[in-house]
């Protein structure tokens, strides 16, 4: 008699903690976002993208291009796979609620 109620809370807190924690990436994805658009209204901000982007050069100028380098960030990923494992209750909770 109590399980079903129980599962049913579990369940709205887990999405409660879900949603809340999408806010939260995209609040802060929404300020990265103002800070590259107050770049750009910059002439430095614009000749930077021209010059990464685009890769526009100044007349005199020779732009370079490196090929064959370690590819950056590979250790970011297996590093946010590992933060995003839930603690050993929630793993249990989940099970036993029947939420995998």
């Amino acid at each position: 008699m109590v399980y079903p109620v129980f599962r049913l809370q579990y369940e709205h807190h887990r999405e409660l903690d879900s949603l809340e924690s999408e806010l939260e990436g995209l609040k802060s994805r929404n300020e990265e976002l103002r800070h590259e658009v107050d770049q750009l209204k910059t002439p430095e901000g614009v000749e930077e993208v021209a010059r990464d982007t685009l890769g526009l050069v100044k007349p005199g100028e020779q732009a370079y291009v490196v090929t064959g380098g370690v590819v950056a960030g590979s250790d970011e990923a297996s590093a946010t796979a590992s933060e995003g494992e839930a603690p050993l209750w929630q793993r249990a909770l989940d099970t036993l609620f029947g939420l995998e």
